[in-house]
């Protein structure tokens, strides 16, 4: 049987509709009913999911738990909930998941790696010590306490490192969805040279369920291609038909304000960033080739206009 946490958020909601479709069963395990999961109330379940006494009622040795419950803390507030939920839950839930032979699929964060390199690759390890906002370290910590488990033959686990998430069904929605649907009013557009790598989150999906069917250990990077700014907003104005005026921001204003305003630091920095992700095991051992990001735009686009008053 396979059990979901985080069903509420962008990847879960796409995740069971996608069990749904290929006929697997699967509970939801959540601590609230959200509408982007009301039709799947029979397979749902309520409870607090890092209660042991919550999770030995439903989970039995060799099931499968997907683990995409977190908190997204992008502006470095709220540190204690960030922590309590991203590092002390989930490692709770791995040491669940070991002592009851479950088979646990991570969702953890490419922005929890740091690397050296332009082209980043799967880690060995995480450094969270080297990161600043309380979101990245949380996920670093997390995954850092999975792998080591892993690695003594104490769990069976499949960890994911999703970049930049974008698609359907952004119920929320995502802080890109945010700034999609913020271009639907925009007459002039703000922008600085920087960029960042985007994946569908239907190839998130994938690559979950190519985890599952195919019983995979380790850990993939989840990710798409690198899009500038300038290209992404271009593409986003071009499928809504609009005619904006581009502003560029130098590059040192956009310093400044990421001092001034916190909130905006963790955006600003990924978006600065001069890497990118290799993404060959995604491609190679889990066959998965992400969608090109003007396919993922135009449907993201699609669902939006299709569920604005939702």
């Amino acid at each position: 049987m396979i059990y979901i946490t985080g069903a509420t958020g962008h990847i879960g909601n796409n995740l069971v509709k996608k069990l749904s479709k290929n006929k697997l069963e699967f509970i939801i395990l959540t601590r609230n009913i959200s509408s982007a999961i009301k039709s799947f109330e029979k397979q749902t379940v309520v409870g607090d999911i890092f209660s042991e006494a919550f999770l030995s009622m439903y989970l039995k040795e060799k099931d499968t738990l997907i683990h995409l419950a977190a908190y997204v803390n992008l502006s470095n507030k709220e540190k204690e909930l960030t922590y309590k939920i991203n590092y002390l839950g989930t490692k709770f839930i791995a040491d669940y998941c070991s002592k009851n032979n479950i088979y646990l699929i991570f969702a953890s964060s490419a922005d929890a790696i740091v690397s050296n390199q332009y082209l980043v690759s799967e880690p060995k390890l995480l450094q969270p010590s080297k990161l600043n906002n309380i979101y990245q370290k949380s996920k670093a910590k997390a995954t850092n306490y999975i792998l080591k488990l892993t690695e003594k033959n104490q769990l069976k686990s499949l960890i994911l490192y999703p970049s930049a998430v974008i698609g359907i069904n952004d119920f929320k929605p995502s802080p890109v969805g945010k700034e999609i649907r913020n271009c639907f009013k925009k007459r002039f557009c703000f922008y600085f040279q920087g960029g960042y790598n985007f994946i569908d989150v239907e190839d998130v999906i994938g690559a979950i369920l190519k985890g599952y069917n195919n019983n995979l250990t380790g850990s993939f990077l989840v990710t798409g291609q690198y899009v500038s700014l300038y290209k992404m907003y271009t593409l986003i104005f071009s499928e809504l038909n609009k005619k904006v005026l581009m502003i560029k921001i130098p590059k040192h204003l956009i310093k400044l304000i990421s001092h001034i305003l916190p909130k905006y630091q963790v955006m600003i920095d990924a978006l600065l960033s001069p890497h990118n992700f290799d993404n060959r095991k995604l491609t190679k051992k889990m066959n998965i080739q992400p969608k090109a990001i003007s396919l993922t735009i135009a449907n993201t686009i699609k669902w939006f206009k299709n569920n604005e008053e939702n």
